[in-house]
């Protein structure tokens, strides 16, 4: 069967690639960990997205859902709302985009609640047969939605605990017809949480924060009904950290790095008859042993298993906290997904509105959101004094 659109069918064979990938032959150079809903893992946020994709430590704003749901409470707005475009493929495919909207509420100075909506389509994609006839028409689309809730203890640390619905449709229920039979591609429906934790201090003039993420702990999904074999989601460590120099009451400059690393098992390497493991450790392990074993199972030992870690920096320069200038690098190695590039990023903020954009340039070409410009809207609500950590928080947030 055949779609009438070859962009979107080469679209839907990159979403479904980490399928493909884990039943191929392993090799030292090129060894990646497939994922199922590798989408929740993309940053909704264009004023991360300008700084090497790093977001969980910097300072609080209301895309805080996605990058660490501890630094609410430590906002300065009573209520913040979030809106963002992501294109996909911007160079390919014209109307496939991430759409994102995140809402927070801070009861008080302590705690605070808020969600997040993340919608991906690759819009509609009619299906014909091998003769040419017309069977059916398909939406394939990827959908989430949490809920998070965070309280800060005392006036330096808060944590987070986040709640997840996760639902990818690739095929739009595709009946495939190949080699006789016909197999029914359902969609994969799970839940997952996040864990976060952010601490913020000052020194001297200056203020400093780190914070620690897990996010997407959750079952494993399936895609057809009939086959036994399910996938790992996303799961993944972030650990953050940024100093923030206050050069004068207009002017100052944030400078952070983070790590990430996904808590998912490395695929071994097997025989050429796919019967026995030669290098490396089952994959087929329960939820918890999975992010435990993730550490320390790399087939081509640590050195693989550093290559592993993903890196991300990025500065921020804000003047009179209506204007910014962001900039970043974004590491991948080459043995995992060999995505690495430059971003770029301006913000400007009025009154309770403020805009911001990023631009991915890439070294190479394997990013699917090579070369695209990201725009995210926020819009801050009842802004008020709070008891802060730091006197001289940064008023662009």
């Amino acid at each position: 069967m055949l779609p009438t659109s070859r962009n979107r069918l080469f679209l839907l064979g990159i979403l479904l690639l980490p399928f493909y990938v884990a039943a191929q032959t392993i090799n030292k150079d090129f060894n990646p960990i497939p994922v199922a809903v590798p989408i929740i893992n993309i940053s909704p946020d264009a004023r991360s997205s300008g700084m090497g994709d790093m977001g969980v430590a910097t300072s609080p704003d209301v895309y805080s859902q996605y990058w660490n749901a501890a630094k609410y409470p430590f906002t300065k707005p009573r209520t913040g709302l979030g809106l963002s475009i992501t294109p996909w493929l911007a160079t390919l495919v014209k109307d496939v985009r991430i759409n994102y909207g995140a809402l927070y509420y801070r009861f008080d100075n302590m705690q605070s609640v808020s969600t997040s909506i993340r919608y991906f389509s690759i819009g509609s994609m009619d299906i014909m047969s091998n003769e040419g006839n017309f069977i059916t028409n398909v939406t394939p689309n990827e959908f989430s939605m949490d809920i998070a809730y965070a309280r800060r203890f005392g006036d330096h640390i808060g944590a987070a605990l986040t709640g997840r619905y996760i639902r990818s449709d690739l095929t739009g229920g595709l009946l495939n017809t190949g080699g006789g039979e016909s197999v029914i591609m359902s969609p994969a429906n799970t839940f997952s949480f996040d864990m976060a934790v952010y601490y913020q201090n000052d020194h001297g003039d200056n203020n400093y924060a780190w914070g620690i993420t897990t996010s997407n702990l959750g079952t494993k999904v399936a895609y057809i009904k009939e086959n036994s074999e399910k996938y790992f989601l996303p799961t993944t460590l972030r650990v953050g950290g940024q100093y923030t120099f206050n050069i004068n009451a207009d002017n100052s400059v944030m400078l952070g790095l983070e790590l990430s690393k996904l808590l998912v098992p490395t695929p071994p390497v097997r025989d050429s008859l796919d019967r026995q493991i030669v290098l490396g450790k089952s994959s087929s392990v329960g939820l918890v042993e999975s992010w435990i074993q993730s550490f320390y199972d790399a087939p081509y030992g640590w050195e693989e298993e550093l290559s592993e870690v993903i890196i991300g920096g990025g500065i921020e320069y804000i003047y009179r906290g209506l204007l910014a200038t962001r900039m970043g690098y974004f590491h991948d190695s080459k043995r995992k997904g060999n995505r690495r590039y430059l971003t770029f990023g301006a913000g400007i903020k009025y009154n309770f509105i403020g805009l911001d954009v990023s631009y991915l340039y890439p070294f190479t070409t394997t990013d699917p959101l090579s070369n695209t410009l990201r725009v995210s809207l926020l819009f801050d609500f009842n802004l008020q004094y709070q008891r802060s950590s730091s006197s001289n928080e940064n008023r662009y947030r």
